[in-house]
């Protein structure tokens, strides 16, 4: 009889048991129609499963319909805005094929060691990122500019915020380091046995492909220059030594006519000066400079051509006088006397030739300045400018016709061999650049993506969608929890402390 007044419903004994799973130490099972088993403590009441809270929600927001249709409808508004401003990321990517065996060049397969194949890989990486060939990107494809279209649609509608708060924009420059650092931590290359592959991730689908394009290009004329770009080099010192040696050789026929008309004046020097080769020529230079030196040698041919008709002259004078005189007669030592001076320069085709040689030098400035290349070849870089020899100084001229015949025979020869060694690096050249083209070849070529990497709007639109029936099971529930009214049986045992043996409607 004591035991059962200490159990009454005020006062319950831990050791009885209550409908409704509440005991005093004795643990339930959980899972009941009331919810879980409890703990041992007094103070705590029943554990209710998580299906029995959610049902207690919903039977929350049937009674609070207007306050649920409220949430529901603010929930909306937010999953169409996350919707909207959702970052969004578009993926590029672009393949390259690398075939390991040129077969116009002649070469065979080779066994390549996997450290070679590693530092070849390491190589192809670092030519693909190469912090120049970033800036190039940025430059070329005017990303500056391309600033806000490229902005994420939330990062827009901060920059509108910040605007009306006062807040200056950002630089040009911080803008191009911005870009420049980003493509450089976005940017990825994969390099395997026979693939490079450049991938992209970026916030707009036109400037990711242009960027991922223009990476690409710019490692194909990095392989250029590694691989084809020394022979343009060559080539083009060859054709100033060329251009030199023909240069020598006109002089030399010169010299060999000169001496060939002083021995006889009415023979000339049968001699063939060959045309220079096609993409041979000198540089272009200042046209005043040109007339100038034409109008000068003009003089110099005229005062050049009065002097030997007057040597002419005086020798056929001076075979006549032979033919009736003695060697030792006054009249032939005299006219022996005057031909020696006739051959020397008067003051006035001295100081003309004097001009010839100042304007001359003046072009040769120009020129070692200004050389003339070639218009470049696709996907070729434009080779250094080479340093062109300057012309050897005519210390040792021609003395007689035989040194003059001599001398034009090695620059003729000189010049023959080096027109033939420019042939074979021409050769060389084409035969190099055929085998780049069919061992880089573009086999993915980068293109605009036709929607983000992730279905970003379809996942905003499912969390908003889940967010927003919690929201409301949450909002209707604690809106009854606080009107004070009792709804739900467990209200009454949480309120009160009170067991509830049933419920009825």
């Amino acid at each position: 009889m004591a035991r059962i007044e200490e159990g009454t419903l005020f006062k319950p004994d831990p050791k009885m048991q209550y409908p409704g799973g509440r005991s005093g130490g004795v643990p339930q099972p959980s899972g009941g129609p009331g919810g879980g088993g409890g703990g041992g403590d007094e103070e705590e009441g029943p554990s209710i499963a998580v299906r029995d809270r959610i049902f207690e929600a919903m039977r929350s927001a049937k009674r609070r319909m207007g306050l649920a249709f409220f949430v529901m409808m603010i929930g909306a508004a937010l999953t169409v805005l996350a919707a909207i401003f959702a970052p969004k990321s578009y993926e590029v990517e672009s393949q390259v094929l690398v075939q390991r065996v040129a077969q116009l060049t002649g070469q065979q397969a080779q066994y390549i060691s996997p450290e070679e194949l590693s530092n070849i890989r390491n190589e192809y990486q670092q030519q693909a990122l190469a912090r120049d060939s970033i800036i190039a990107i940025v430059k070329d494809k005017d990303l500056v500019d391309r600033w806000d279209a490229m902005r994420q649609p939330y990062r827009r509608l901060l920059d509108r915020i910040n605007q009306r708060l006062g807040k200056s924009p950002p630089a040009d420059d911080a803008k191009f380091d911005a870009l420049v650092a980003s493509i450089q931590q976005k940017m990825k290359v994969w390099v395997d046995a026979t693939t490079v592959t450049v991938r992209l991730e970026w916030s707009e689908p036109e400037a990711a492909r242009d960027i991922v394009d223009a990476a690409v290009k710019n490692f194909l004329k990095a392989r250029y220059e590694s691989e084809v770009g020394v022979i343009p080099t060559r080539l083009k010192i060859q054709e100033s030594f060329v251009l030199q040696a023909h240069k020598d050789l006109e002089a030399a026929a010169a010299d060999l006519d000169y001496w060939t008309r002083r021995a006889d004046p009415n023979n000339r020097a049968k001699v063939f000066i060959p045309q220079l080769p096609q993409n041979v020529r000198e540089a272009d230079v200042d046209p005043a400079l040109k007339a100038k030196l034409e109008n000068v040698r003009q003089q110099i041919a005229q005062l050049q051509g009065t002097k030997q008709n007057r040597i002419a002259e005086l020798n056929q004078q001076l075979r006549e006088k032979q033919q009736q005189l003695g060697p030792n007669h006054p009249d032939i030592v005299s006219l022996k006397r005057m031909i020696a001076e006739s051959g020397q320069d008067d003051p006035q085709l001295a100081t003309l030739k004097a001009q010839e040689r100042e304007i001359l030098n003046t072009i040769e400035n120009q020129k070692k300045t200004e050389v003339v290349r070639p218009a470049p070849r696709p996907n070729q870089a434009v080779a250094p400018t080479p340093v062109v020899p300057p012309a050897p100084e005519n210390s040792a001229a021609p003395k007689n016709l035989q040194d003059a015949t001599v001398r034009f025979e090695t620059a003729k020869t000189k010049y023959a061999t080096l027109v033939q060694q420019m042939s074979d690096i021409q050769l060389d050249l084409q035969t190099t650049e055929a085998a780049y083209k069919n061992r880089y070849k573009i086999t993915q070529p980068a293109e605009v993506p036709i929607a983000p990497k992730r279905p970003v709007m379809l996942i905003a639109s499912i969390i908003g969608l889940l967010a927003t029936i919690a929201a409301m099971l949450i909002v209707a529930g604690i809106a009854d929890r606080l009107s004070g009214i009792f709804f739900e049986p467990r209200d009454v045992r949480d309120r009160l402390g009170l067991p509830v043996f049933a419920t009825f409607s």
